[in-house]
């Protein structure tokens, strides 16, 4: 679980489920339209959502 660097909101978790953890996790900011890519050391990256 992350909470939104920019808003704090709980983000979906992408890529990952509680049994297959993964060393980067891929999170989306409904709230704010952010995606965001949490690497293991903790670091991670964001970029806006692009639109369909």
């Amino acid at each position: 679980m992350m909470n939104c660097p920019s808003c704090g909101a709980i983000m979906v978790w992408l890529n990952g489920s509680v049994l297959h953890d993964t060393p980067v996790k891929n999170y989306e900011c409904r709230r704010c339209q952010l995606l965001v890519e949490k690497y293991s050391d903790g670091n991670y990256e964001t970029k806006p959502i692009e639109p369909q």
